[in-house]
């Protein structure tokens, strides 16, 4: 089953090809996200705003920002892996294999001391109100502790899915949600432990997706089968995953450092605004997941294609792409308009809170428009082997043009739109910069060497 899925990547049918391999992906993404989100409902309605405010945006954005970096770099080690995947180079596979999985576990222990020690001080930057400190302080403490298992977890997936194999990884999370909301309810609701309890049920549940992934690869009997302690050192393929894998892990930081300065700007205007674009944040994050697994399903499309050689199919799939993200983006926005008050109102039930997000969602989700192009080029670009353009097309958009309007604009136009409209700004910009470099590499692309990488 894994060997046909592979070539249906590089043979099938594209509209098919993607969708198939998009939506596991996505339904994957979305039961991660239902990590913090299932935390942020149950706190939010047992504990307070405070709480709700404590687990949002700042302390979301924090996590973002340091397990993001290393989210983002498994990625290269996903084009490398679907290179040697479509290339049918066994060896390579192998390797890249155990350098990815050994990186994690680096990266993880790493982390998770750098997060402990410098939660607090990173919590004052970002003005975070008195009465939240305390609380996100405790969430990302215990969050931390949990780190190595979650990017255990994510590079076990990111394997996975580079060999076509979105499906397991989607079943590994759907049962650890599960989990994470027994134990929220369980720690929360019966225990009274908290935001504590909170953060506990969402690091035992990432241990058991963790059990789950690591079994996966240790038992199967393909290729990419992951042997412990490991294989002999090929500095070779961890030199092409750090070199692809780091660009695409401060691409990510890009984008959460410039969310982190919109988020100190919102911090500034009150609890009741933190706690509504902590809620705005949540719903935000559906269109974010959307977005990312489809850029995560052509990439690997693209990588698995491009090591195949076959690059005129890698331009169809961008222009198949192109229909299917405006409609992925269609398909979100109008739900999220028609039920926002029902969707706001599950995290919380205080009418202040309410009625700042209902003006959010409605200001900010119709201009997820101007963002669909970013995922797709930036994906199919990444798929080809070349991750520093992404990077710094994101450093133009996201990093400069949203920080700095986040951080100056409101001087002369004070208010929370202000600050929002930084989003629309950076994305336009971002999607316009991508069609621009696309447009003119896409010859060398098509004569560049097919495994350069």
């Amino acid at each position: 089953m894994e060997k046909v899925s592979g070539r249906d990547i590089i043979e099938g049918s594209i509209w098919k090809s993607l969708l198939f391999y998009f939506f596991p992906i996505w339904f994957g993404s979305i039961f991660q996200q239902m990590y913090t989100t299932v935390d942020a409902v149950v706190v939010g309605r047992f504990v307070g705003k405070e709480a709700l405010a404590a687990l949002g945006g700042t302390s979301s954005l924090l996590v973002d920002l340091s397990v993001g970096f290393f989210i983002g770099a498994s990625a290269g080690a996903g084009v490398v892996i679907s290179h040697c995947y479509g290339a049918g180079d066994r060896e390579r596979l192998r390797y890249s294999v155990h350098a990815s999985m050994k990186l994690a576990v680096i990266c993880g222990a790493a982390l998770t001391v750098v997060g402990f020690l410098l939660t607090p001080m990173a919590l004052r930057w970002m003005n975070t109100p008195a009465d939240v400190l305390e609380g996100a302080t405790i969430y990302l403490r215990v969050y931390f502790c949990g780190v190595i298992p979650s990017l255990l977890y994510n590079m076990g997936s990111s394997v996975l899915r580079a060999v076509g194999d979105a499906k397991r990884p989607l079943y590994f999370l759907i049962f650890t949600t599960v989990v994470n909301i027994g134990l929220d309810v369980l720690f929360v609701a019966v225990f009274k432990m908290g935001i504590f309890g909170a953060a506990l049920a969402t690091i035992l549940a990432q241990v058991f997706s963790a059990v789950l992934v690591l079994r996966t690869l240790l038992n199967t009997n393909e290729s990419y089968r992951l042997v412990l302690g490991g294989c002999e050192a090929y500095p070779e393929v961890f030199r092409q995953i750090v070199r692809l894998g780091l660009p695409s892990g401060f691409q990510y930081m890009l984008y959460t450092v410039s969310n982190l300065v919109v988020q100190a700007k919102v911090n500034l205007l009150g609890t009741d605004v933190a706690a509504a674009w902590a809620v705005i944040s949540k719903l935000d994050g559906i269109f974010w997941l959307t977005m990312t697994a489809f850029g995560t399903a052509i990439t690997t499309f693209t990588g698995q294609n491009y090591g195949a050689g076959k690059m005129d199919r890698v331009h169809r799939g961008m222009h198949v792409g192109i229909v299917l993200s405006v409609g992925l983006t269609a398909g979100i926005c109008l739900p999220l308009l028609v039920f926002a008050r029902p969707l706001l109102g599950i995290f919380s039930t205080d009418e202040t809170v309410l009625a700042l997000g209902l003006q959010y969602t409605f200001f900010l989700v119709p201009t997820y428009f101007t963002y669909t192009g970013t995922e797709l080029l930036g994906g199919v670009i990444k798929g080809t082997g070349n991750s520093f353009a992404p990077m710094l097309i994101t450093g133009v958009s996201a990093f400069g043009i949203r920080s700095l309007w986040a951080m100056f604009a409101p001087m002369f136009w004070p208010g929370m739109n202000t600050i929002m409209m930084s989003y629309p700004i950076s994305w336009s910009v971002s999607t316009i910069l991508f069609i621009i470099y696309y447009t003119l590499t896409r010859e060398a692309r098509r004569s560049a060497p097919m495994r350069s990488i």
